[in-house]
């Protein structure tokens, strides 16, 4: 470890800031898009940036809004059953819609198939699984098959018991659709003995689109040299918790990654570019539209992606690496000869705002806590249980110091090796 890296780290490890600043981003709330919290999340952001450097930018967003207003979930007798509507669900009439319920178990492909031909004009029940796994079926493509069948309506139940209903974007985005909610396991239950009865439930979701703007914000610390190394993470979240692992955790290490860096980027190859991104709950809304709206030569400047998304939670770190096989073979590289003890996934995960980047060319990885380890605390994601209480001071200090690692490497690496990486 050289001497420039040393203090890096030293100062990552000695910043009481980075466990202040990951509280006071829970203290914030849930943070999801639209609502006050978000907006206290972005201040705060912009408060902590500008006192690490003064080429700070607040960048307006548009996105496809919604509003909820009403939701409810009936049965046949009145009962009231959990309901929290996926983000940007399908509004249904006002008097509720009603249909049978079919039960298609996890929802995976081949559960779609099994069913394929009980599904039209039911509400399908599926199941909302571990998100970070190589088995894992993601709840947007679980919809799509609903809707692809001919469902009337979708649900998604937690599969832990007294957990609540789970959270999430439905991805609609402002086009056609169908209504879609988060459930809890025992409603489930009682749903599931349900189907193929030809009982009926009624669903009713009440709510609004609208345009919607919200902000990037980005801190530049220049190298000495052209390009930049991009250090992101999304600071919006749902409102059934604080956010806390996702993605309190991620905004707070970017922080102290940009403290400890700002001193040493004078000799440093590129440039460190800090970018924190809302709307990413929204089907990666915010990154998806700003990196569509920069100028081609910008994008291009960009010579890799670090994104940090529930960077604690569990004790391990996996990249992400996003179907590029040569970012994964360095990434690995790069992990054993620092010791970093980072794992790699190679197939694309479309689950955070390191996707976008990848969409456009761009070598990019997410660093996530708990992959394949569906007894960590990660898997309270999504739900009431994303809370602080879930962190450990001391995983999100390892996190921030192994980004730390990883992106200073990236920032002296040549021009040549980095551009082997495309």
């Amino acid at each position: 470890m050289n001497d420039q890296l040393r203090r890096i780290i030293d100062a990552v490890s000695g910043d009481d800031a980075l466990w202040s600043d990951f509280n006071a981003l829970c203290d914030c709330g849930g943070r999801r898009a639209g609502t006050e919290s978000e907006t206290k999340s972005l201040d705060l952001a912009q408060q902590r940036l500008a006192a690490i450097g003064r080429q700070v930018r607040s960048e307006p967003v548009a996105y496809a809004g919604w509003r909820l207003h009403h939701a409810s979930l009936l049965l046949e007798d009145g009962t009231s059953l959990s309901c929290n509507p996926l983000l940007g669900s399908q509004s249904t009439a006002a008097a509720g819609v009603t249909g049978e319920i079919w039960d298609v178990g996890r929802g995976a492909p081949e559960d779609f198939e099994r069913h394929a031909g009980d599904i039209r004009g039911c509400f399908v029940l599926v199941r909302h699984e571990y998100p970070f796994s190589p088995q894992h079926v993601h709840r947007r493509r679980k919809l799509g098959y609903a809707m692809e069948r001919g469902a009337a309506g979708f649900i998604i139940a937690n599969p832990n018991p007294a957990s609540g209903p789970v959270s999430g974007s439905s991805g609609r985005g402002g086009q056609a659709g169908i209504p879609a909610v988060g459930t809890d396991f025992e409603a489930a239950e009682r749903l599931s003995h349900l189907s193929g009865t030809r009982a009926r439930v009624c669903l009713n979701v009440q709510a609004e689109d609208y345009t919607a703007d919200t902000r990037v914000l980005t801190l530049d610390l220049p190298g000495s040299g052209p390009g930049w190394v991009v250090l992101s993470a999304h600071l919006d979240g749902h409102d059934l918790a604080e956010s806390a692992m996702d993605n309190a955790t991620g905004v707070a290490a970017a922080f102290a990654i940009a403290r400890a860096m700002a001193p040493q980027m004078a000799t440093a190859e590129r440039g460190l570019r800090v970018s924190l991104f809302s709307a990413e709950e929204w089907a990666l809304a915010g990154s998806k539209q700003y990196l569509a709206s920069l100028p081609a030569h910008e994008r291009d400047a960009i010579a890799l992606n670090v994104n940090l998304d529930t960077v604690a939670g569990d004790d391990r770190l996996t990249a992400l690496t996003t179907d590029f096989e040569r970012l994964d073979a360095w990434m690995r590289r790069v992990s054993e000869e620092a010791k970093l003890g980072v794992g790699t996934y190679l197939p694309t995960m479309s689950n955070s705002d390191h996707y976008n980047f990848a969409q456009h060319g761009i070598p990019a990885l997410r660093l996530v806590a708990g992959f394949d380890n569906p007894a960590s605390n990660i898997r309270y994601i999504l739900t009431r249980g994303d809370t602080r209480d879930k962190v450990r001071e001391a995983d999100l200090v390892a996190a921030a110091r192994t980004a730390a690692m990883l992106v200073w490497r990236a920032l002296i690496a040549s021009e040549a090796e980095l551009a082997a990486l495309r």
